[in-house]
Parts: C-alpha cells; structure tokens; sequence
C-alpha cells in the first residue's frame, strides 16, 4: 500500500477503488465494507484509502478486509458479489537517525517511551501497521520490557560528572504478512533512553509544641540527613530564596534550628493560638535533558499547638428530673484556659466527644460516629424524665482540632488504634470530666381534660380523675381552683340548671424544691330531655314544617328524629321543607325524638310527635284559550280540563264586568286584551283554597275601509282589482256567506260584495258591503273623467311587430274582443269608402281591404277613419283617425 499513487499526484497515497479493482460500475450495486472500516471507505465513489486500514492481513481473518457488492432492486438483501483485500505488511519507516549516537530518537526512562514516536509520518509516508512486534536487539540489564509499544527501561544513577546518564537500545518492529504478499516486514530503530533526575524521598515531621519547650528540638539539624530526606541525587541544590525561616542562607546550606524557628513563630507570647503551622524546605535537582523533566522534593515540619487544660469548676448542678423542658449542654458547664488575651476554647463537631463515664443511663448523648451528622460539641443531653443518680461525662480534645485545614474529617479522641474512626496523632489527647445530679419529685399526675360527670353522681374523689403514666400520684399535694382557693380532693357537685365545667390543679412540692403539677377539666352534665309529644296537621300541598319547634318543654338539642318510611335526621330539628328538593318529603306518622344520654350520663329520653296529613282537592291545571270577538261569548266551565270538579266558582279576577254568575263571559264590551278568571274550590283546613287560572284572549279586527266601487266598463275590472286597506281579508258573496269568494270573478254593474279583516286564527271583523257601479263607454266617473278608449294612431305593416295591425288589445290594458264581444269594427278611407269590416271572429286589420270592392288589397298610405260600435247596453260607439304608413 505504501508504493501505490492514486491520482498520480505529489508521490504514493494508497487509495485504490473497489469498482477499478473487480471491474464493476455503480450501475451493478453499491459496494460496502465491514462497518469497523467504514472510515476508510467511500461509499459512494468506491475509493478505498487503505493507509487507514491500521492492521496487515494474516492468517487470523479478522484482520482480512471483506466487501459485498448489494443491488437491492434485483437481489434485494442477498449481494450480487463479494471481494476480499489482502493487506501487505507495512513497518513503516524511521526517523532519520542523529546525533553522534546516530539515534532515531531520544526518550526519558521515567513513564515509558512510546516506540512509535521515532517512526515517520506525514502526506507520503503512512503510519505502521499495528499489528507488528517489537523485538529488543541486546543484552543490557537496564532493559526492563516493551509492553504495548511502551519501552520501559531503567538507567542506573552516576554521581558527579558527566550528568547525562545514558544510554542506547536497538529495537525491530516486524509486521507478519500473508501468503500471496509479503510474508512479512520489518524497521528497525535506534532509542536513546535518558534517565530521570531523582531529588530523593521527603520525610513529613510532626512536632508537639511541650516537645519543643521541653528542648527536645534545641540543637540544630542537617536536612540532608536520611531521616529527613533520603535517596537524592548530590548534584541538587536548596531553594534557599524560597525559605519562609531564612535559615537556609545558599544553595548548599542544608543546617536549621527549630526551636528559633519555634521562638519567632510565637512571637514572645503574642501568638499563642497558631493552631499549626507547617515549614517547607525544597531541595530541586535539575534535569540532563530535555526529554526529562526538573525534580523537587519537599521537607516538611508541621508545628502544633499544645492542648490547653479545661474542667468543670463549680458544684454539679441538681436537676428536677421533671424539670422541662429538660434540655442541657454539657459544653456550658466547662471552664477553659486563658492565657495573656488569648483564649483557649475548643469547638468542634469533627474532633471533640462525649462519652458516659458513669450513671444510670447516658441521658440521650450523641457520641462523635454513634449517628451520622448529628454530633455536636456541645454534649446535649435530655434530663426530663430521667432516673434521679448522679452522671458523669467525658470531654475529649484531638490535637487535630487546631489543623482544620490538614486535618482528617472526623477524628474521635476516645478512639483506640484500629478503630474505624480513630486519627494517630503525635500530640496527647485533653479531656475533662463533667458531673450532674438528676433529683426525684413527688408525682401530681398528668393533664387531664374532656370527663365528664352526670349530675346524679354527687361528688367524686378528684385524684381519681386523674391520668397517669404508669407512676402513682403523691397523696402530699394540694388541690387549688382558678382563684387559688384550698379545695378538699372530695369535691361535691353544686346545684345547676345546665352542664358545669370545672378546672382545678393538684400541686406538689419536695424537701430539694422539686415542684409538679397537673392540671384537671371536668364536665358535669345534666339528665337528657326530649322535651313533651306534640301533634300537627298539614296540607298536603304546603308539607313544610321544624319538627322540633312543636315540642313541649325545654328539650336538649343532642338528639335526632326517627320516623315513617326509614326517615332519620342528620341533627336535632328535623326540618322539612316541600320546596328543597334535597330534603324528603314528610309523611304521615309518628315522628320519635331520641335525646341519647349526655356524656357521663348513661339514660337517654325520647317524645313522639304525630303528624297528620290532609289531601286538598285536585283541581287541574292553568288554561288559556284564544278568542274572536266576533264569537260573541264563551262558558269558561267548558275550557276546564276534563278531571277538574265543577264544585268551584268562577272569580273575575280583572274586574271585566263581563262574567256572569254562571260562569259565562260575554265579548261585547271586551277589547284586544288577555282577560283573566280564577276557578277556586274551597278545601278542608288547615288547606287552603285550590284554585286555577284561566286566561282568555279576546281578537277584535278593525273593519276595512273600502268605499264604493267605480269601473269603466272598457277596463274589465275584477274582484282583486279592489283596492284594499288591510293585508288580510276574505270577500263574501253576502253578509251571512259561510264559504269566502276563492276564485277572482269580473265585476259587473249594480253588483254588491262583503269584506271582512282576518288573522292567523281566521278571527274576523264585522263585514264591510262593497257596492260596484260599472260605467259604460261615454259616461263619466265621480271626478268627471270619461269612460272611453282611445285606439292607435298608426299602423305599420312591416313585420317589425310594432304597430303591424290595428291592434284591438290596447297596451295590455283593454281587452275589446273580451269586453265587448259583440262589437263591430268598421275603417274607412279619406274619401269615406269602406275598406274594412270586423267583428270578433275576423282576423285583425292589417292595411288590408276586406270588402268585397277591394277584397285583399293592400291599401296606400294615408289616413283612415274607424268607427268602433260596442253594441253592449248603452255603450255609445267610438270614433278616430290613424295613420297607414307603408
């Protein structure tokens, strides 16, 4: 792979393509590799860049490169093809060798040394397969292994000069091939290994500070000495300008003193609270190079303060052990050290506890691990309820508690070595006692509250009301009210009218002070009382009544009702009410009312109450009814539904003045208006009245006004020709005609008609009579027009349908032949010739003689005279001109 060129461009690259290689197109299928060398492939264009393929192939056949040719149109999941590629092996090539040691590379023997690093690697040169091996070409014993690809060897330490310590290692890279390629092949490179500079191991020193005033310190100390510092290279030198103490004044100045470093970090007693303090020294050899690195190591003494003494200064303190709320911090009871302005005070949660040393119980104390996160310095403890004894606790001090910046998280000063929460420490522990006294009290009982007591007892022994916890109450103590009277622990109920409720307190006192009391609530209750029976009678109409306003007496109100059909009251009123549809409806019956035994009171009471029931009669529902006034009267018993009684009487309840004692209503005096009427049956008490309404609608039309009727008798009028004032109306043919005029008949002389108003309920008004006068030709109307017609002045026969005849229906509005259907029609030229002569049955003239003179001749333009006789009645004949236009 390492000698093919791709696209013949700036050297070797190594891409073949797969359709090239087995003589395929893209038109057979898509060539596609393993998915673990996708990277290498291009799918799309089938170039195959095999110096990204890391492994030669063997005979091990994962490291073979296998590719299937798919053409999912014709196969689909099954491929056409496949073909293999056998990767030669490739070593790769090394770095040019350097240096007079003629070195492909040169590494530091401290971490390992990537053997790959010395091979070359860019555009034209591919990295090495990496399924090589390395073989080591020699015998040195600073040789240690190769292990993946890693050299790790180790050159021995040479004092003084020269400072490089070196040396050299040969080492072949061989890569296995497969049969058909090479069958291997092989680099080899030259590594020259540096060793790493060694500033020697450091020794941390703790130091107590009664140590270092007891001298142990005073002489001065060599740091290089192996207790100290141990395994350096001698060439190092000490960082004397990073010297916090400036003790160190050169590089190989290596002498300190401790105790001056001591004396100046206390500053004569002006800083006493240093908690620790920690001094480094760093001895730094330098490295020979540049493939390894500088080296420093640090030499440290870490001065801690010493523990200052604490105790317990005053008497122990004695506690009430029913002294609330009983919570005690043993912390408070200590007294610490002061020296000079400084107080020695140690609070911690991580390196302080608390320990029973000696007692009956350890009080509720939390010790440092015993729960996690809930320690505290403060030694809490619980004395309520306590056995009465004396106590005594243990308060331990970690010297760690002055470090917290270096010191471990939690640290118990009680803790034994191996113990899991146990910190050595090369300073001692201080700790201190702490005593308290828990005393007896004489036991008055618990709070006491909600007795109660029925009045029929009498009296009671107060201390047997009296709740405990298991101890027995003193018979020592004093009974006091809520005035602080004396009262005897016999207590005699006084007289009452309703419940009582009485609190006192039982006090006792011992010889050491130790007070307790309890207090005591108590109820006196009366007898129960339902009251006395009762009765009542209701209207089935109106079933709304309390029950318990019916009852006699004075009667409780704890009790409930019980009665017909399953009825129970959720409360002492039993309340029904006929408009609440969520209550039930009350019934006939015996209703009980059970008043249970007050509290303390064991007899209950019950009263009865009876409840009876009167029905009203049915009388029906509301009508309404819709009248024409025309219809004269109506008998309101007849619009009752069919089940109402007629027992009842009618009430004019509008005050018409137009109901009868019978119950008939007439319509003459009523106008356009609802007109209402109560039906009423009287019931037996405590029911009222039943009662109805009946509404009544009264329709009163308005005449038309339609005068008399005037037609020329050429206009043909008929009945719809009328003009009429209302929307609605109906013609009769006579006043009393059942059957209205349907069809739309000609209106002829001296005829009379009736007209009446209607509604959508076919109400009517009084009928109007229409007289019709009809004029004949050459009469006048009321407002003198005359009744005649006037014919056209011309006619055309050109067939252009304008005027082509001498046209006997005029504008649509005179229909001669239907009017006047015996009428003659007779034209004459200017010279009073005949030319034409018609009648109904002859065709219309035409600018054509129909005589027999002139039988079918077209007459000449002119003017021509007519005569038009209607030979109807007295219609009078009409004469004219007109014009004949050719």
């Amino acid at each position: 792979m390492e000698n093919i060129d791709f696209d013949g461009v700036n050297g070797p690259d190594g891409i073949i393509n797969i359709y090239n290689e087995t003589g395929t197109t893209p038109a057979d299928g898509t060539w596609r590799i393993d998915p673990r060398f996708d990277s290498a492939f291009d799918v799309a264009s089938g170039n195959l860049f095999m110096w990204e393929l890391k492994k030669a192939s063997t005979i091990v056949t994962q490291n073979d490169y296998f590719f299937e040719l798919r053409n999912t149109t014709t196969c689909g999941d099954t491929p056409v093809r496949t073909a293999r590629l056998i990767l030669g092996p490739y070593s790769g090539v090394a770095l040019p060798p350097s240096g007079p040691l003629n070195v492909n590379a040169q590494g530091c023997d401290l971490d390992g040394f990537n053997l790959f690093s010395a091979f070359a690697l860019d555009s034209n040169t591919p990295s090495p397969h990496s399924n090589g091996e390395w073989t080591y070409n020699g015998s040195s014993s600073s040789f240690v292994k190769i292990e993946e690809s890693k050299l790790f060897v180790d050159i021995p330490y040479q004092p003084g000069l020269p400072l490089v310590d070196q040396e050299v290692f040969e080492l072949t890279y061989t890569v296995s091939g497969i049969f058909g390629c090479s069958t291997s092949q092989s680099t080899t490179i030259r590594i020259a290994m540096v060793r790493q500079v060694d500033s020697g191991e450091p020794v941390i020193t703790e130091i107590c500070e009664d140590d270092l005033l007891a001298g142990v310190y005073d002489a001065d100390i060599n740091l290089r000495d192996d207790q100290y510092l141990s395994g350096e290279d001698i060439e190092g030198i000490w960082l004397h300008n990073l010297d916090p103490t400036g003790q160190i004044e050169n590089e190989q100045d290596s002498m300190i003193n401790l105790r001056a470093i001591y004396d100046a970090l206390i500053d004569n007693g002006n800083n006493l609270r240093y908690g620790c303090e920690t001094y480094n020294f760093i001895y730094a050899v330098e490295q020979r190079s540049a493939v390894c690195g500088d080296e420093e190591s640090t030499v440290s003494f870490t001065f801690y303060e010493q523990l200052r003494p604490f105790n317990q200064p005053n008497p122990p303190p004695q506690i009430c052990r029913n002294e609330t709320p009983g919570d005690l911090d043993l912390f408070d009871l200590l007294e610490f050290t002061t020296e000079g302005s400084f107080d020695f005070i140690y609070k911690s949660n991580s390196y302080t506890n608390w320990r029973l040393v000696s007692g009956p119980s350890n009080l509720g104390l939390i010790s440092l691990g015993s729960v996690l996160g809930d320690y505290t310095y403060l030694g809490s403890i619980h004395t309520f309820g306590a056995q009465p004894g004396t106590y005594v606790f243990e308060y331990g001090v970690s010297p760690w508690i002055n470090c917290d910046a270096s010191a471990p998280i939690e640290c118990d000063p009680f803790a034994n070595s191996g113990e899991p929460n146990y910190c050595e420490h090369q300073c001692n522990v201080e700790t201190a006692l702490v005593t308290i006294e828990i005393l007896p009290f004489d036991y008055a009982g618990e709070d006491t509250k909600d007795i109660n007591l029925c009045e029929s007892q009498g009296q009671v022994d107060l201390r047997s009301l009296l709740r405990t916890n298991g101890n027995t109450i003193a018979t020592t103590g004093v009974w006091t009210n809520s005035a602080g009277d004396v009262i005897d622990n016999t207590f005699v109920f006084p007289n009452s009218n309703s419940s009582q409720t009485f609190t006192f307190t039982y006090s006792t006192n011992t010889v050491n002070g130790c007070v307790d009391s309890a207090d005591l609530t108590f109820t006196i209750n009366k007898l129960s009382n339902a009251g006395e029976d009762a009765s009542a009678t209701l209207c089935s109409d109106d079933l709304t009544i309390t029950l318990f306003d019916l009852l006699g007496g004075n009667p409780s109100t704890t009790g409930t009702w019980a009665g017909p059909f399953g009825y129970t009251s959720p409360d002492h009123l039993g309340v029904f009410d006929s408009s609440n549809v969520l209550l039930p409806i009350l019934g006939a019956g015996e209703y009980i009312y059970v008043v249970p035994g007050n509290p303390g009171c064991s007899a209950s009471d019950q009263s009865t109450v009876t409840i009876t029931i009167v029905e009203p009669v049915d009388i029906g529902s509301d009508r309404s009814e819709t009248f024409c006034k025309i219809d004269g009267r109506v008998n309101l018993y007849s619009l009752l539904d069919r089940d109402t009684p007629r027992i009842g009487v009618f009430e004019d309840t509008d005050n018409t003045g137009a109901l009868s004692a019978d119950g008939v209503v007439e319509f003459e005096t009523l106008t356009n208006n609802i007109y209402n009427f109560r039906y009423v049956i009287a019931n037996t008490l405590p029911c009222d009245q039943s009662s109805l309404n009946v509404a009544i609608q009264i329709v009163d039309l308005p005449t038309p006004n339609v005068p008399p009727q005037e037609f020329c008798i050429l206009d043909a009028a008929r009945l719809e020709d009328i003009e009429v004032d209302v929307l609605n109306y109906n013609w009769y043919v006579t006043l009393e005609s059942e059957i209205p005029i349907i069809d739309n008949p000609l209106l002829f002389d001296n005829q009379v008609y009736y007209i009446a108003a209607i509604d959508v309920n076919n109400c009517e008004s009084e009928r109007l009579e229409v007289p019709i006068n009809i004029l004949n030709t050459g009469e006048r109307f009321a407002n003198g027009e005359l009744c005649t017609l006037d014919f056209q002045d011309g006619v055309s026969p050109n067939g252009d349908s304008q005027n082509d005849t001498f046209d006997l229906l005029i504008e649509e509005v005179y229909n001669i032949p239907e009017a006047f259907p015996d009428f003659d029609l007779k034209i004459y030229n200017r010279y009073g010739s005949l030319v034409y002569e018609g009648n109904i049955n002859t065709e219309e003239f035409r600018g054509e003689s129909n005589v027999s003179v002139q039988l079918g001749d077209d007459l000449p333009s002119g003017t021509y005279f007519y005569v038009f006789v209607p030979n109807f009645e007295n219609n009078l004949p009409i004469q004219g001109s007109f014009y004949l236009s050719r």
